[in-house]
């Protein structure tokens, strides 16, 4: 079982940007074709094909090539079935965008803010959950069109499916815990659950293909999915933390730039989330700064400087930086010591972990190869 090099992970990012680019100039142009603005097209298009480490489609390359060098499965299938990931990804984006109302995505309009001259404000946003729905909708079509057989195209997008759901069910989960529960009463764990029903089941899914790929029952699927769960609330309160250093970053520099908040993974503080890091940093603080918290994430504080100042002084960044470490401990455990599962693929799937946990890291070499497959990327990266 190969480790895959730096340049076949370059290669297969390479046909995966190829098949993206494809699926917008024909399956997507063609679905949206009946839209008299083509402003349509270009928005969805854009959550595609605008630069993107391509997290849940490489680590199911990546899953597949480690779990699977042996089997017959043509390159090409792998590539479609990456595709289908990243079609997905791109809908959920879209949609995300549009619920925490962000004009920015990685630098370049979001879908509603784009679609704004074509709609008007009022309906903007209206087309833009349309062009979401489009994206969602094509999504499952790159596996469906692939050349495997008809039972295995059936199981892949039973669980990419299933996923997709999972994931919409986990999101109003959330929005849920951000409304309607006290602060003071949403535990780590209750966090922690949420994120398992979030973000998870979209990387774990793409784990779960690859190892059907190989004929592996829905016994190991269950036990994939345990094993990863923890690896995957590890990323999602890194992404929290790192949102929370580019927001202290940004209003240290000038505080001034409201619009800056918005830019994607930045503003969970902004927007009162009940995020492990507010939970850590309430866990911590005592008389007024706690009380001023509180009253800022029930809305009637808006000093949000003064909040990050009291969060940076807490320590809870530091809770959060050691729970990853734990986290990731839990996760690298399971898949090691599970004798559910064969010892080669325990190994593979390890393997696996260790890559999705360099590409998801910003200062891992890893996490930047996506820099020399975009070409046009190159003047500014």
């Amino acid at each position: 079982m190969p480790v895959p090099s730096n340049e076949q992970l370059i290669r297969w990012q390479q046909h995966l940007e190829d098949a993206l680019a494809r699926f917008a100039d024909t399956d997507l142009r063609q679905a949206t074709a009946r839209a008299s603005a083509s402003e349509v097209h270009d928005a969805a298009a854009a959550y595609l094909v605008r630069p993107s480490k391509r997290l849940l489609g490489m680590a199911f390359l990546h899953a597949a090539h480690t779990l699977a060098a042996d089997t017959d499965v043509h390159p090409d299938d792998l590539t479609a079935i990456a595709a289908a990931l990243e079609i997905r990804h791109g809908a959920i984006l879209l949609h995300d965008d549009i619920v925490d109302g962000d004009t920015t995505r990685g630098g370049h309009p979001t879908a509603h803010h784009a679609l704004t001259a074509a709609f008007g404000a009022r309906e903007a946003t209206s087309a833009a959950l349309f062009a979401g729905d489009i994206l969602a909708g094509l999504a499952p079509l790159p596996i469906l069109h692939a050349s495997l057989p008809a039972p295995l195209r059936s199981r892949l997008t039973e669980l990419f499916q299933n996923t997709t759901a999972h994931v919409a069910a986990g999101q109003t989960e959330q929005l849920h815990l951000d409304v309607r529960q006290d602060p003071k009463s949403v535990t780590e764990a209750d966090i922690l659950r949420i994120h398992a029903g979030q973000f998870a089941p979209y990387l774990l899914c793409s784990i779960q293909l690859a190892a059907t790929l190989t004929g592996i029952d829905d016994d190991a699927l269950h036990h994939i999915t345990r094993a990863g769960i923890p690896l995957c609330q590890g990323f999602q309160v890194q992404n929290d933390l790192a949102g929370y250093t580019e927001l202290a970053r940004v209003l240290a520099e000038n505080a001034n730039t409201t619009e800056t908040l918005t830019l994607a993974n930045t503003s969970d503080l902004a927007r009162r989330r009940r995020t492990v890091l507010v939970r850590a940093a309430l866990d911590r603080l005592t008389g007024v700064k706690k009380r001023r918290l509180l009253a800022y994430l029930d809305g009637t504080d808006d000093d949000l400087i003064a909040i990050v100042s009291i969060i940076d002084a807490s320590g809870a960044a530091r809770h959060c930086t050691g729970l990853i470490t734990d986290l990731h401990a839990q996760a690298r455990a399971r898949i090691t010591t599970d004798p559910q599962l064969p010892p080669a693929a325990r190994t593979a799937l390890s393997a696996t972990w260790g890559y999705m946990t360099a590409l998801y890291d910003p200062a891992s070499p890893t996490s930047r190869l996506y820099l020399q497959v975009r070409s046009d990327l190159q003047a500014t990266s």
